[in-house]
């Protein structure tokens, strides 16, 4: 088995969608990498819920898997208000229908593509010793592909 860290990890934004979800249409698309990323939250995996049945006769309750969601991926980036791609974060976060690729490429050399809508975000001071961070909100549209 072959850990890595995240170190020298990136994220990029695509404001266009691709033509095909998966590998090649991703591929094709224009990237932004997303400046002074401090933080990646989680790209891939899905969240499933419970469905519960309770027949009264057995006095069992039957738990089964039912219906999942993409999590959420947190993330946070030392601001800077002239990155290119922080600005189309913000610009997605002030829309209510913005849909994004994005693209993160890992210290291995693996490659996460998904499509999000930026949720949140958020300036955060912080205190006398903090550089000002951004924080942002994915919420994840499409399964995760990996390459």
């Amino acid at each position: 088995m072959t850990t890595e860290t995240v170190a020298t990890a990136t994220l990029s934004v695509s404001a266009t969608l691709p033509a095909t979800n998966d590998a090649a249409g991703f591929a094709a698309l224009i990237w932004t990498p997303i400046g002074e990323l401090t933080d990646i939250g989680s790209v891939k995996g899905r969240s499933y819920n419970t469905s519960t049945h309770a027949p009264i006769a057995s006095a069992q309750q039957i738990e089964k898997k039912a219906s999942y969601k993409l999590g959420n991926a947190d993330m946070t980036v030392g601001w800077d208000s002239a990155d290119a791609g922080q600005v189309i974060i913000e610009t997605g976060a002030n829309s209510n229908t913005a849909t994004y690729a994005f693209k993160l490429v890992k210290q291995g050399g693996g490659i996460r593509y998904f499509t999000a809508q930026v949720m949140s975000f958020v300036e955060n001071m912080g205190s006398v010793d903090n550089v000002v961070q951004g924080q942002f909100t994915l919420l994840r549209q499409t399964d995760t592909i990996s390459v």
